[in-house]
């Protein structure tokens, strides 16, 4: 997995797990039954799900509409990069940044022709943003995902909210700004006659007047997807108050879901558009962990972990915090932040960490997600964002990556540690 990432690819890495899943069971590390029983259902089911509203925002022209007014909005070359920025980061916090990213790249390239601009800068600017914005909720990205359904803290939504709130919007704007100063003198020539970016005062309203009757017949998940989302926090501020019985967000998501194919005209070109590599690589990664765990290799990763445990009474301090901070950020640079959230979970879990650690789960979830802007190599979506690119003929290099993330990375990793330790 490492040499394939070392090469730019990300699209063989799912067979890699699932080749290895098969693997185990056959040489007898795992039976059949330990195998099928390793594998999480419920993170399966909820991505499934947000695959599947990703795919009809897409098709029903959500996501590139969304994308054109926030170009529209800037009124300085260099301010599309702040816009796209904090746009494509808030859209993330609830929509799967794989999922986005494949929609967005065929787009971004469009639309820096349209707009004569440099490709790469846009590129980067989508990949930096989603990684800064996912990290905020656990619909953002699978490894939130899986932490939240596996750590045992309660009301994940609430809690990654309590504890990265502040810090990521910090990040987003601030991220922002630096990139905008950064690539700004990328986008000079990015204007017409009176220094305004091309799409600069074209009248584009988020909401179109008109049509919405007819909109929504054809493209249901315009209502339904928002819906979902709004009943995910309604159920979870229910069930946390005592005010009803505590319905895991999967459940909800699928739910959704479940409504939007029933009524979703042309549901099966809708199918066939869903991420199933990813889904695949979810299945072949809890196999594969499983395996790891009952042959003792956590264990003995565990005694050695660069990580602080817990202090008397589960105290989760600076040197805690900084600690997994540390080592996510690193860890996720060799085996990428999935594969490496799931190896951290048990071994967390061994070190004492718990339900009643909600913290220590926030800050792997934070430092493996904020990881990805330090290298191509640390997150699945870069790598999908640079095979996309090259397919289009735009190749995206490691070390312009480096040059133009590591900065974003350190900034948002530096924001978490300091408000996370002042429990701000």
């Amino acid at each position: 997995m490492i040499a394939r990432q070392l090469a730019g690819r990300a699209d063989q890495i799912p067979f890699i797990f699932l080749g290895a899943a098969v693997a185990l069971v056959g040489l007898g590390d795992l039976t059949l039954s330990q195998a099928a029983a390793a594998v999480n259902l419920p993170v399966l089911a909820f991505l499934f799900s947000m695959f599947v509203f990703a795919v009809a925002l897409d098709r029903a022209g959500a996501m590139a509409h969304l994308a054109l007014w926030l170009a529209s909005r800037a009124r300085r070359g260099e301010d599309l990069v702040l816009y796209l920025f904090v746009g494509f980061g808030l859209v993330s916090t609830v929509l799967v940044n794989d999922a986005l990213v494949v929609i967005m790249v065929p787009f971004l390239l469009h639309l820096a022709k349209r707009l004569n601009a440099p490709p790469v800068p846009l590129l980067l600017t989508l990949a930096f943003g989603v990684t800064v914005g996912s990290s905020l909720t656990p619909l953002g990205n699978p490894q939130n995902l899986l932490i939240a359904l596996s750590s045992g803290m309660n009301a994940p939504i609430s809690t990654f909210l309590r504890y990265l709130l502040l810090p990521i919007l910090a990040s987003l704007l601030l991220g922002g700004l630096l990139l905008r100063r950064m690539f700004r003198p990328q986008f000079q020539e990015v204007a017409d006659g009176k220094g305004r970016p091309v799409l600069s005062g074209v009248p584009f309203a988020l909401f179109p007047r008109g049509g919405w009757p007819s909109r929504i017949r054809r493209y249901p998940s315009l209502v339904i997807f928002p819906a979902t989302l709004v009943s995910l926090v309604v159920f979870e501020v229910l069930g946390s108050l005592g005010m009803g019985p505590k319905v895991p967000i999967y459940m909800v998501a699928a739910a959704g879901a479940t409504v939007l194919l029933l009524v979703q005209p042309a549901r099966e070109q809708l199918m066939e558009r869903v991420d199933w590599s990813t889904l695949l690589l979810f299945v072949g990664l809890f196999v594969v962990m499983a395996g790891e765990v009952n042959a003792g290799v956590v264990a003995v990763i565990s005694r050695g972990f660069p990580v602080v445990r817990p202090g008397g009474g589960g105290e989760v301090g600076a040197p805690q915090i900084g600690s997994i901070l540390l080592s996510s950020a690193l860890g996720s640079q060799l085996f990428s932040n999935v594969p490496w959230v799931a190896l951290s979970l048990p071994t967390l879990q061994a070190l004492g960490y718990n339900a009643g650690t909600p913290v220590a789960w926030v800050a792997l979830a934070a430092g493996s997600t904020l990881a990805g802007n330090v290298t191509l190599l640390g997150a699945v979506s870069n790598l999908i964002i640079a095979n996309q690119a090259e397919r289009g003929g735009v190749r995206i290099r490691l070390g312009e990556f480096i040059r133009w993330g590591a900065p974003v990375a350190g900034l948002s990793i530096g924001l978490v540690f300091l408000l996370l330790v002042l429990g701000i």
